[in-house]
């Protein structure tokens, strides 16, 4: 494949895409960069030719085409070439809802730079210098997100094998031409990965501007999805608002049900089963750093298999692997080159075995691994979202009022758990709602605390000392 100079690599990408509209096979890209770019570029370019009338995403504002997308996205991809780098080939991304985010990620890979997607109002520097970095030491990341690893909220970077690979999404349960629903922020390393990979497979998004059970269930009867990403703790919500026989009539174009984040529960478990059928239904366990398993409902016994080109381990403390039926630690890695790692620490040319910490088992005589415990001291599940608690006790410990805070951990009927917070101050103006209003400017939902319960204390007269 012949290599064009990066300065003008959009606006032949540009020129092809516009020379689409007098005839789709006059179309002609040659793309610079690494194996995962020109990929990503002539999957793009391949759908707009093929399908470009079909739905690409459809978001509150209405939908876009794949030939207006590639188009949106091939001048976006002119004009970030046509301008100084200053994000030294990483592009700073705040995560939304809609055609015009994809169309920034679709523009930033275009052009061969990482997306760091971020929540609206998450700081950028320290992640995008870590990025930066590891990009100069060599690293081509196609994805940049923050996850939590350990204590701590880190920018995770993710390369090797390209998004447009079909193997993920189709092992998923995606499908070409099929239609997707998320009702989930996109700044999560799930949902916005999922989204993505069900693009570049050449399927439709349809974007939930946030979730509410009644919401979803418009969505479902009005956009008619095959496929849908939802967590326990809202398909507890939706499954309340409506009696099972409403449910199975809303339901009836979902081919499948992708249920994550956490094990769900037996009971709602038997619900879902009931509404759908267990064919219709599976659940999928991985993390930031590895793909994990699927486990569709009609499978017998507990457990899911690892997906294809997968290796999953138990582990013990000193990272031994143990007998199958004996608990510990999960580890993974892939077979295909898929590689995902903290953006500071070395960039490995293979993939190496890692982990988030989640808990499980083997099952004698299988492939298969039992997730038995996904609680990590300092980590927190609020709404299905995996959370630093370090993060929202170094937010509010900022505040120039707070002298100490102590962050708690709460199980919530609805939200699975919440946070809750115990504010020392010697301020007698400070106030709950002062300190929500600094969260909100800092945290995104999940972080931050659900009650905050101020202790106050009398300011010391140094004079007297």
């Amino acid at each position: 494949m012949a290599h064009r100079r990066p300065a003008t690599a959009a606006r032949h990408l540009l020129e092809a895409a516009d020379r689409s509209r007098s005839g789709p096979h006059r179309m002609s890209v040659h793309p610079p960069g690494t194996a995962w770019h020109a990929d990503v570029v002539g999957k793009l370019h391949r759908t707009a030719r093929q399908r470009p009338d079909h739905p690409a995403v459809i978001d509150r504002h209405g939908t876009t085409s794949f030939r207006s997308l590639y188009l949106a996205a091939a001048r976006q991809a002119q004009d970030l070439e046509s301008r100084p780098d200053h994000g030294a080939g990483v592009a700073v991304l705040r995560a939304a809802p809609s055609a015009a985010f994809f169309i920034q990620v679709c523009a930033a890979l275009m052009v061969g730079r990482t997306p760091l997607v971020l929540p609206a109002r998450a700081p950028e520097t320290e992640a995008l210098r870590a990025v930066q970095t590891a990009r100069s030491a060599g690293c081509r990341p196609w994805k940049a997100v923050l996850a939590v690893s350990g204590h701590q909220q880190v920018p995770v970077v993710t390369h090797g094998e390209s998004p447009a690979a079909p193997r993920k999404a189709r092992a998923l349960g995606m499908l070409p031409g099929g239609r997707a629903l998320f009702a989930a922020p996109m700044h999560l390393n799930g949902p916005f990965e999922f989204a993505l990979r069900q693009l570049l497979l050449g399927g439709c998004i349809i974007l939930a501007p946030r979730f509410e059970a009644e919401q979803w269930l418009e969505s479902v009867r009005g956009h008619k999805p095959d496929w849908a990403f939802l967590v326990p703790t809202q398909i507890q919500q939706v499954w309340d608002a409506r009696p099972p026989r409403e449910l199975r009539g809303d339901c009836s174009s979902l081919r499948l049900l992708l249920q994550s984040s956490a094990p769900c529960p037996p009971p709602l478990r038997q619900r879902l089963t009931d509404v759908l059928g267990p064919e219709r239904v599976a659940e999928y366990y991985g993390t930031t750093l590895y793909d994990g398993t699927v486990s569709p409902y009609t499978s017998r016994g507990p457990g899911g298999s690892p997906l294809p080109e997968t290796e999953l381990r138990i582990v013990d403390p000193n990272r031994w692997p143990v007998a199958a039926g004996t608990p510990g630690t999960i580890e993974g890695r892939s077979r295909t080159g898929l590689i995902s790692h903290r953006a500071d620490q070395p960039c490995a040319s293979r993939p190496q075995w890692q982990s988030v910490g989640d808990r499980g088992r083997r099952i004698k005589d299988t492939d298969r691994i039992e997730v038995t415990d996904v609680a990590v001291p300092g980590r927190a599940i609020v709404a299905g979202v995996k959370i630093a608690v370090a993060e929202t006790h170094d937010t509010l410990s900022a505040h120039p009022a707070v002298r100490d805070c102590e962050i708690r951990v709460s199980p919530h009927d609805r939200f699975g758990s919440v946070l809750s917070a115990v504010v020392h101050t010697e301020d007698p103006a400070l106030t709950p709602s002062i300190l929500r209003t600094w969260c909100a400017q800092r945290l995104t939902p999940p972080q931050r605390p659900h009650a905050i319960e101020l202790r106050r204390t009398a300011a010391l007269d140094h004079a007297t000392l």
